[in-house]
């Protein structure tokens, strides 16, 4: 016959058995509704881009993608970087709504970092956002996205090909 004891050590090891198996199942929903969540969130852009990549491939006859990029001005366009047929890098730009693609050797403009280094040159923002090429007036442009001093949003126009800036917009 057991002590009331040991019957009450019994009874207090199972709730504590209970509370960590309800604990760990807890901490296991989270976890999942997490994943959930992110992988929902991030279903658009994922979509976006292997569209993005199964045109390129299809038409500017891009193997080897990269980079993927969201550029959003008066018009979504989608970006991927990688090698054409030759070899060589290139940037083929695709309009969200369909439309004329776009693709660009890599060699015949400026290149991301570029952009980038300009923008920390010449504006000595606090954080670089995004960095992203795009179509601007008919002209390929990179959109560098930041926070300036102040912590306030700014975007610079970046010409692809000569370099300049195109347009400048501060403190948002």
């Amino acid at each position: 016959m057991q002590s009331r004891r040991e019957v009450q050590r019994a009874q207090s090891r199972g709730a504590s058995l209970r509370t960590i198996r309800n604990l760990l199942i807890a901490i296991l929903l989270i976890l999942l509704i997490m994943w959930s969540v992110f992988a929902v969130s991030n279903q658009p852009r994922n979509s976006a881009r292997r569209q993005t990549v199964t045109l390129a491939k299809r038409y500017a006859h891009l193997h080897s993608p990269g980079h993927f990029y969201i550029y959003n001005r008066e018009s979504t366009y989608y970006a991927i970087t990688g090698k054409n047929q030759q070899n060589k890098p290139i940037i083929v730009i695709v309009p969200q709504k369909g439309g004329k693609m776009v693709v660009l050797k890599q060699s015949s403009g400026i290149s991301e970092e570029q952009a980038r280094q300009m923008t920390v040159n010449n504006r000595q923002p606090q954080e670089i956002l995004k960095v992203a090429p795009g179509i601007f007036n008919d002209k390929a442009v990179w959109e560098v996205t930041y926070r300036n001093k102040k912590g306030n949003l700014c975007y610079d126009l970046i010409n692809f090909k000569t370099g300049k800036y195109v347009q400048n917009i501060n403190n948002l």
